[in-house]
């Protein structure tokens, strides 16, 4: 089983490394303080450096907006919503002193199956899924701070040099 799972790729996720033109990182979440909360625990969880003043950072990680979106997948035979679409989605700008900002979105969808008999139960449930899309949310921006980070480190190494024989 080993075997089979190194040969096909099979990589566990790792921590997430940003290289010394990245970190520390300041993060502006304006009123977005739940997913705010998430992203900075992350960045503490992966051990990098969240400063306070945006003076004090390297990169700067700016929570623009988010929302959430509900619509009907599927109804029953009298016309009642039996199945329902979550939509999270978020807008976010990553700015890199030296280097233009990138902005950029990020959208996850989840279904929900609708119980009349359980309305209250399915509330519950839609905030469970909205809260953990917010976490796979989080995570993503952060895997899309460490490419931007590997791709800085990739410019600033410059191209490789070839190997040259000298005993000539």
């Amino acid at each position: 089983m080993a075997v089979m799972l190194c040969a096909c790729g099979f990589q566990l996720r790792g921590a997430i490394n940003l290289s010394d033109d990245i970190a520390p990182v300041y993060l502006e979440q304006g009123t977005l303080f739940e997913l705010g909360r998430e992203v900075r625990g992350l960045l503490a969880t992966n051990k990098i450096e969240v400063v306070d003043k945006e003076s004090r950072s390297k990169s700067t990680l700016v929570l623009v907006r988010e929302s959430r979106e509900r619509r009907v997948l599927s109804v029953d035979g009298s016309g009642r919503a039996r199945e329902y679409l979550l939509t999270y989605r978020v807008n976010f700008v990553i700015k890199i002193k030296q280097s233009a900002e990138v902005s950029d979105s990020l959208s996850i969808s989840r279904s929900l199956l609708f119980d009349p008999e359980a309305v209250l139960a399915v509330t519950n449930e839609s905030e469970i899924l909205y809260k953990d899309m917010q976490r796979d949310i989080a995570r993503l921006m952060l895997l899309k701070l460490q490419a931007l980070s590997a791709k800085r480190a990739a410019e600033n190494a410059g191209p490789v040099q070839p190997a040259t024989n000298i005993d000539q």
